[in-house]
């Protein structure tokens, strides 16, 4: 799919993508640059830059169906109905529905105010993020956090020679046996995107120095044995895009989930750890962290009036 007046997604529009991000104060996960970046083999995104707003539309590639993301920017409402005046035709055009993705609840006034356009808004509560309090997940006090403070000393006690470092483009290649070691225990396809993120892992470390990534590492005797990679979003809640460790070691995925804000986002406020994607043991986990509230992504379905 091509349309008139897109061009293909990469890594050399991150500066305009950022630019218009930081005006869009969006909350959600997905329109940070390293997960767009991170995923974007799985959507096949294009850009359309329109009213100073930056814009992705894609075919549904390996993920969903035809859509485009919410135009990040400096957006009213007159620029909006500007906006999907230009891309109601490229939709058309193709027989595809005009289906609007990854809408934060502030931006809906936008979209109920369009003179043109009636909308179906919904979201699926599957791919909501969860949002934590940033202290409370580097402190572990509390009687909600007595487990978690539990299994981080267990951790301390076990593996005294424990090292945490920043993550670097030095542990690529350890970080991905990890992954792919996951993917083997799993019984996944590590190339398959829809069942592992291996390849969207590969995609940040391979951009490491063009990327903002902030992240960490733990080493024992040595070893690479947990990982995480994430974003700073609006310079007060850390991004947990990917965090890896090996099962073997007791405690160690708590030990990642704090050390990692305690020295790469020693300034968030808040922790989005993204979404569970209705699978029951990821919910568990993300439930049992105390999430301050979710973060819902609408999408609307678009039609002219």
């Amino acid at each position: 799919m091509q349309c008139e007046g897109c061009t293909l997604f990469s890594i050399q529009d991150g500066p305009e993508y950022s630019r218009c991000h930081a005006l869009s104060r969006s909350e959600i996960s997905d329109h940070c640059l390293n997960s767009r970046i991170a995923w974007n083999a799985g959507f096949y995104y294009q850009k359309l830059v329109l009213e100073d707003c930056f814009c992705l539309v894609s075919n549904g590639g390996v993920f969903t169906t035809p859509h485009m993301t919410w135009p990040l920017g400096p957006l009213t409402a007159e620029k909006l109905e500007r906006i999907l005046e230009t891309v109601w035709p490229v939709f058309a055009s193709r027989s595809w529905p005009l289906r609007l993705m990854y809408i934060d609840e502030s931006a809906l006034p936008l979209l109920k105010a369009q003179p043109l356009f009636s909308s179906s808004i919904s979201y699926n509560a599957d791919f909501s993020d969860y949002l934590y309090d940033a202290e409370m997940m580097r402190s572990l006090n509390g009687k909600v956090m007595r487990r978690k403070r539990n299994h981080f000393n267990k951790f301390i006690r076990s593996f005294p020679d424990y090292e945490y470092h920043p993550i670097s483009p030095g542990d690529q290649a350890e970080a991905l046996e990890l992954v792919q070691t996951w993917c083997v225990e799993k019984g996944v396809d590590c190339m398959n995107l829809y069942e592992s993120d291996f390849r969207a892992v590969r995609q940040l470390l391979q951009h490491f120095p063009d990327l903002e990534i902030r992240g960490g590492s733990i080493r024992i005797s040595g070893r690479l044995v947990a990982f995480s990679l994430g974003s700073l979003l609006h310079g007060d809640t850390a991004v947990i895009h990917f965090e890896k460790a090996d099962d073997a070691y007791d405690g160690l995925y708590t030990a990642i989930n704090k050390l990692v804000l305690d020295h790469a986002y020693p300034e968030a406020a808040w922790v989005n750890r993204e979404e569970d994607m209705g699978i029951p043991g990821l919910r568990k986990a993300k439930e049992s962290y105390a999430p301050v509230r979710l973060i819902h992504k609408y999408e609307a379905l678009l039609n002219r009036i």
